[in-house]
């Protein structure tokens, strides 16, 4: 199964046709070929950074006692690539106003339409004012000089 984040463009509602599904699992295309993959994607930096570090590794591996570390580097890339390019994408479509409105776990793409599409639905049936409730935090029952302590542990004030 995959997680599915729901984007909708800026100032559009919940249940807005241009929605965009994002699988957040690992891409085969982002594996194989990460540079073009993040270029197509339209990750420039990451793109043009990736394919310069493809090409100082495919420079440096020339000798033959540095092969091992090269193969290691390139696999490393492509992994980190692979499984978090995704997140790369939704994080520029959020910094360009789209909204995440919901993430789905699903087994394929259209599975996941068909819930966000029925809890859409739901979420119109009801009262507007229960539909964009902040979650409540539940309060500290101890904390140091009249803070309340968020997490497991308490930071006593350093980042």
């Amino acid at each position: 199964m995959a997680s599915y984040l729901v984007l909708t463009p800026p100032g559009t509602g919940r249940n807005d046709d241009n929605a965009r599904f994002i699988a957040d699992k690992f891409s085969w295309l982002a594996f194989v070929f990460p540079a073009i993959w993040l270029l197509v994607k339209r990750q420039w930096i990451a793109g043009i950074a990736v394919a310069i570090v493809q090409g100082l590794v495919a420079y440096l591996t020339r000798e033959p006692s540095a092969m091992l570390a090269g193969v290691l580097i390139e696999l490393a890339l492509r992994m980190l690539v692979a499984l978090e390019g995704p997140a790369f994408v939704s994080r520029r479509l959020e910094g360009s106003g789209w909204t995440l409105r919901s993430i789905i776990t699903a087994d394929d793409l259209a599975t996941a339409e068909m819930i966000y599409d029925h809890q859409s639905e739901t979420d119109a049936a009801q009262p507007p004012e229960t539909v964009s409730q902040p979650p409540v935090l539940p309060i500290s029952a101890k904390s140091t000089d009249g803070r309340a302590a968020f997490g497991l542990f308490e930071n006593y004030g350093e980042r």
